[in-house]
């Protein structure tokens, strides 16, 4: 089986599917909770999580061919952009911001790592995108979750009961990128500076 999680400052979503792409598990659990999210991955082959590993080491901080607002980001933000034509949003800084969605998400991926799990990090949207080949409706729409759900089933996810939630959604494009990763079919993004990447699933 295989994890996906969706990080939120204080919840996190996580979806685990089987072999057959089939959702054996669908979860809320507080982010201050960490143990009863490794309890609920403890025999997953592999997990994907939707946010930053750590915190930015500004590889490319004196790159002039990379804009102001990603100058201080990682490798995998700057490569995602560059080879994918995929801008996120937010750059990780490089000091923590302590109560933020990525603190939640960095201290989930160092509890996952602790417990003895090899993590990567997956982008939903840019997942997304790329299953759809082109742009996309805002999650937050009836037209963007009912789009995310064809593309999951697209792909060999099952995910009747999930299309009202854009956040198991997510979850379940994440796990599906776990499970292709141990499979040597997920994409990666990275120039390999920092170590950093970001996960994508095939086309």
């Amino acid at each position: 089986m295989w994890a996906g999680v969706d990080v939120g400052a204080r919840r996190l979503h996580l979806i685990v599917i089987d072999r057959r792409c089939q959702i054996r598990r669908a979860e809320v659990v507080e982010a201050a909770e960490p143990e009863k999210m490794l309890a609920l991955v403890d025999r997953v082959k592999g997990v994907a999580v939707d946010s930053p590993g750590a915190w930015s080491t500004s590889p490319h901080a004196d790159d002039e061919t990379v804009s102001h607002k990603f100058r201080l980001g990682r490798c995998s933000e700057i490569a995602l952009g560059r080879e994918y034509g995929i801008w996120v949003p937010w750059s990780t800084p490089p000091e923590p911001e302590p109560g933020t969605w990525m603190a939640t998400g960095i201290a989930l991926f160092d509890a996952l790592r602790a417990a003895g799990h090899d993590p990567v990090e997956a982008y939903p949207y840019g997942g997304f995108r790329l299953l759809a080949g082109g742009r996309l409706p805002k999650k937050t729409t009836p037209e963007g979750r009912t789009t995310r759900a064809q593309l999951l089933r697209s792909a060999g996810v099952e995910v009747d009961g999930l299309e009202k939630s854009h956040d198991f959604l997510d979850a379940a494009l994440v796990a599906l990128v776990a499970r292709q990763r141990s499979q040597g079919t997920a994409r990666v993004a990275t120039c390999g500076h920092d170590q950093s990447g970001i996960w994508l699933p095939a086309a």
